[in-house]
């Protein structure tokens, strides 16, 4: 049963873009770092390989490993596609994108001694660390019930002032919800025209934006054996979401009734501040291991939200309600985690690299200088869980080319197997360096599974939703 309650937490959401609760708090805690094309070629397994951008947001002691002054650019295209399938239907959905997925600038200077400490590090610029960017199309054929049986739930009780101002009081206003029965008891009850479905529904659901992350570090190297290094990041976050729902009455078997749709938007702006402190030991020339800690992200972010139901009769006439403009400001702290890394080097031309994870996803939590967030904090604590994320990446190296592959796993944050989440990332790559000039080409595919609701799962089925994205990247960069 607790299983199933924590299920319902996961719907809910689907149709309440203007609560703030646990969806928020995952969707700025799962990281999936695209940085640099070498990095996304080498599968993200970059933590004690050093001497690339993107170690600055895995683990800032590679940054110890430059010698030479760097700047680089990273132009990426992003090709999102979602197959969803429920019951007997099944649609796709895609979604594009270009974006810079990594550029900064690295110095470095010799401080001219034979041992000890031999240079000093100073590196700043953006990394990409997800993407939001989705497009999903869901149809259903339902004869056993409708949002509107939700919402009869929902408004149970309460009198038509007390109503949702972002969703049972437009239905209600449109003659979806009427308020013309009362129990025994002399509670209000609400009927509805769709009480017991009959209508084709339907959810076009689209989202983008990004958060990028602006990294200040600095590093220093002792005696080629021990690299440090600190990053301040400063991420900048921002969530566009549009989401239509519609019921159609295609049978024309419901009374003066033709169909229903329901928009809503989400938008969110924010920025932080978060704290990543590593270490690389070179104990041998073959090897490399490091271990790095990244404090939570805090986060301060504002919401803007509104909803709207158009409703269509039989005979072409219409109603329709929009919500006013909701506004909040609140505050995500996400999980902090542990990266742990080992890279072997074979006869100078062969290299091996593998990183591990740990991030607890029930440590998320939400604030607010007006609201308090205990049950959605108490949600977070029991839906989420503790994970591990592995990436390996293998690099060949015949000069003046390189070729890359990787593999990740990124383990599923959600506890009691109440869903799937986890996620698989196959790369490859290739890259050419000369003296002072490099370039890079990194290619990426990752794959995901999830059960998605349209509202209340004690009612429908859920919806499987299938995700494969391909990320192409190119690096281009000159040391100095």
């Amino acid at each position: 049963m607790k299983s199933f309650l924590l299920i319902i937490g996961i719907a809910i959401f689907s149709l309440s873009l203007s609560a703030q609760n646990d969806v928020d708090v995952l969707r700025y805690s799962q990281y999936q770092l695209g940085g640099t094309a070498r990095s996304i070629g080498f599968g993200g397994a970059m933590g004690s390989l050093g001497a690339d951008f993107s170690a600055l947001s895995i683990n800032p002691a590679g940054i110890g490993l430059y010698k030479k002054s760097e700047v680089s650019i990273t132009p990426t295209f992003y090709f999102s596609n979602i197959n969803a399938s429920m019951n007997a239907s099944s649609s796709s959905g895609y979604k594009d994108n270009f974006n810079l997925n990594s550029y900064g600038i690295v110095l470095a200077s010799d401080l001219g001694n034979d041992k000890g400490w031999k240079y000093i590090q100073f590196g700043i610029g953006v990394n990409r660390t997800n993407n939001f960017n989705y497009n999903y199309h869901i149809t259903n054929e339902n004869t056993e019930n409708s949002l509107l049986s939700d919402y009869q739930v929902q408004a149970f009780g309460k009198d038509p002032s007390q109503l949702d101002p972002f969703s049972t009081d437009l239905a209600w206003y449109n003659y979806l919800l009427e308020d013309t029965v009362r129990t025994g008891s002399g509670a209000l009850a609400y009927t509805s025209p769709l009480a017991k479905g009959g209508a084709h529904q339907e959810l076009k659901n689209t989202t983008w934006g990004s958060t990028n992350e602006m990294d200040i570090s600095f590093g220093s190297s002792f005696s080629d054996i021990v690299y440090i290094g600190g990053t301040i990041g400063i991420p900048f976050v921002r969530y566009f979401e549009q989401y239509e729902y519609s019921e159609s009455d295609l049978a024309d078997t419901i009374a003066n009734f033709n169909k229903f749709i329901l928009d809503q938007s989400l938008e969110t702006h924010g920025s932080g501040i978060n704290f990543k402190f590593g270490i690389i030991l070179r104990p041998t020339g073959f090897m490399r291991i490091g271990i790095a800690y990244h404090s939570p992200s805090y986060l301060y972010l504002d919401d803007k939200y509104s909803s709207r139901i158009v409703r269509l009769y039989d005979d072409g006439t219409t109603t329709n309600k929009e919500s006013s403009i909701g506004r909040y400001n609140y505050q995500i702290n996400t999980p902090m985690k542990i990266v742990g890394s080992a890279t072997f080097t074979i006869a100078r031309f062969f290299l091996i690299s593998a990183d591990v994870d740990y991030i607890n996803y029930s440590s998320g939590k939400l604030k607010a200088d007006d609201y308090a967030f205990y049950d959605e904090n108490a949600e977070i604590r029991d839906k989420y869980q503790p994970a591990l994320n592995l990436r390996a990446g293998a690099e060949l190296r015949l000069r003046p080319m390189s070729f890359r592959v990787g593999l990740g796993h990124y383990g599923s944050p959600y506890k009691d197997n109440i869903n799937s989440g986890d996620s698989w990332v196959l790369s490859a790559g290739l890259g050419y360096r000369d003296r002072d000039f490099y370039m890079d080409l990194g290619v990426s595919n990752t794959t995901k599974a999830e059960d998605y609701y349209l509202y209340n799962p004690q009612i429908i089925e859920k919806t499987e939703l299938a995700y494969s994205n391909y990320r192409v990247a190119i690096s281009v960069g000159y040391k100095f």
